[in-house]
């Protein structure tokens, strides 16, 4: 008989979602005050991240607009599957949280021109087995490289943890990303300057739209590209 853990993935899956991983909550005791599970939900046992892929050719070329585009079907997706979880979820007795795959977030430094949401999706996705987090900070998984978005969602059901995925995943003597990014943004520490990143990656239409308009990051990342 099917178990909960699987009847929850299948049911993910099935609502157009590409990956899925689960994580509990002890594997972000490091995360920062305030952005744990457990501020979301006091007695958050589980986190759900769920991931869609981005077509290929869409980073590798074409106009930045077909890019942004794809981003914001993205984030509207994502954050609908999260919502249909979390009433999956409340069907089994259980309470689900969906965090916003983008904003809106408290957590603003104008200063620094650094943002935080209320929890770190490429970094629940490591805690969840679905990658690693390469140098550009960006997660990375085996099947689709860089090339995916995320959403996740904080609940009180118990499931079982996926395994943490030890392969690496971005090789040690490639910088290829850290060399490209055209502001030098992304550091050696796996962090990246969001004052220069955001000051290049939005670029301003005539009709003064706003869109992302640099992913030299994602393009350049030859892993999981078939």
């Amino acid at each position: 008989m099917e178990n909960l853990k699987s009847k929850t993935k299948r049911f993910v899956l099935s609502k157009g979602a590409d990956l899925v991983g689960i994580a509990s909550v002890s594997r972000f005791d490091g995360a920062p005050d305030g952005h744990k599970p457990e501020d979301i939900l006091p007695d958050a046992k589980t986190v759900i991240v769920l991931a869609k892929r981005i077509p290929n050719s869409v980073v590798m070329g074409g106009p930045a607009t077909s890019y942004h585009n794809m981003m914001i079907i993205f984030y509207n997706q994502l954050d609908l599957i999260a919502h249909e979880m979390a009433i999956y979820i409340e069907q089994q007795g259980a309470v689900a949280i969906p965090v916003p795959s983008s904003e809106p977030y408290y957590d603003w430094n104008p200063d620094k021109v650094h943002g935080r949401g209320d929890l770190s999706h490429k970094h629940a996705a490591q805690a969840a087995g679905l990658g690693k987090l390469g140098k550009s900070s960006l997660l990375i998984t085996s099947e689709f490289g860089n090339r995916v978005q995320l959403v996740s969602v904080v609940t009180n059901l118990s499931l079982e943890p996926d395994p943490l995925v030890e392969d690496e995943l971005c090789p040690s003597k490639c910088t290829i990303c850290i060399e490209s990014c055209p502001v030098k943004a992304i550091t050696n520490e796996q962090q990246v300057k969001q004052r220069a990143c955001r000051s290049y990656m939005f670029q301003k239409l005539p009709k003064e739209q706003i869109i992302y308009g640099c992913r030299e990051c994602r393009k350049v990342c030859q892993i999981g590209v078939k």
